[in-house]
């Protein structure tokens, strides 16, 4: 009996000592029903059961409200694009007189394919059609979507002047008041839940539909001069792309997984480790890791890679980062 006693004893005691040597860390992401938020849950899940740390998801409104955090190491990663990230880590644009020094990159979760949206009954056929219309504006609590909708616009020709501007916290909110009739067009990602539930409540207008970008060589160039780093590609209708009824052409931009100089440098290859390896259970769990490319996670950027990723991308041979 002492003996019983003393191997259960011991185990609680094991068990109670693991729990409390447990790293947990936190995942940033944008509010629920966006593609961060699902992103992020299925990170914090591989990180989780792959990786050996407790994660969880913490959804914020938006990564002009995190970075900071992350930044001053009060929170251990948070999804970041590709502009927003550069804009935070130097001090410009949106973060202007903010800089941010201490992000790092862990690297690039998922291309983020964006566009402009409308009631299928709309009239409009392309983003010239947009003009005068009702659209989000303002975005004060995510405000790197102001250049991500602009540069959208900025493909036929537009910008938010050209527009009757309804100012929203975030994106979501955007998206949201579509459904609700206070817009006339709203920018929706690809596939998030918030874009599932509009082109549901837009069922009486035949649904969700996403405006067609113009791909010539000159609205590329009007759209990378908004945002550099952002491509063009074609969707086809698939089940999850609500609003995509035909081959429809919109702006791609690379979204990073982001921490910094305070994480460690073993959490972060853990971390990093785990995500590389098992696409399959990311893709599982978010429609939006299908685009995830283990082989592209090391995208060059002005933002530095945190040592704990460059640790592994050596041992992969996946260094140096490369330019897109």
């Amino acid at each position: 009996m002492t003996t019983f006693r003393s191997v259960i004893g011991a185990t609680i005691l094991s068990f109670a000592t693991t729990m409390a040597n447990a790293q947990v860390v936190g995942i940033a992401t944008n509010p629920q029903g966006s593609l961060y938020y699902s992103v992020g849950t299925a990170v914090a899940g591989v990180v989780q059961q792959k990786g050996g740390l407790t994660a969880r998801v913490q959804p914020m409104s938006g990564s002009s409200a995190y970075a900071p955090l992350l930044n001053r190491g009060e929170i251990e990663f948070g999804l970041m694009n590709a502009m927003d990230v550069v804009n935070a880590y130097t001090g410009v644009a949106n973060f202007k007189d903010r800089k941010n020094p201490d992000l790092r990159l862990l690297g690039v979760m998922f291309a983020l394919p964006i566009g402009i949206a409308v009631p299928n009954d709309s009239p409009v056929k392309s983003i010239k059609d947009l003009k005068g219309l009702r659209m989000p504006s303002q975005f004060t609590a995510q405000s790197t979507i102001v250049a991500v909708q602009d540069a959208v616009l900025a493909t036929g020709g537009l910008s938010i002047a050209d527009m009757k501007p309804f100012p929203v916290a975030n994106y979501v909110k955007g998206m949201q008041s579509l459904g609700e009739g206070k817009v006339d067009a709203a920018l929706f990602g690809l596939g998030t839940g918030a874009s599932q539930e509009v082109n549901v409540a837009l069922a009486s207008r035949g649904g969700l539909r996403f405006v067609p970008l113009t791909t010539t060589p000159e609205a590329l160039a009007a759209m990378r001069k908004v945002f550099s780093s952002a491509y063009f590609k074609v969707f086809d209708p698939a089940p999850g792309l609500a609003g995509i009824i035909g081959p429809t052409a919109e702006m791609v931009y690379s979204a990073f997984l982001v921490t910094s100089t305070h994480t460690s440098e073993d959490v972060v290859y853990k971390a990093t480790k785990a995500i590389h390896g098992n696409k399959p259970t990311l893709e599982a769990a978010s429609p939006s890791m299908k685009s995830f490319d283990p082989n592209t996670m090391n995208e060059a950027s002005v933002v530095p890679v945190h040592p704990g990723s460059e640790r592994f991308y050596k041992e992969a041979g996946e260094w140096p980062p490369k330019k897109r």
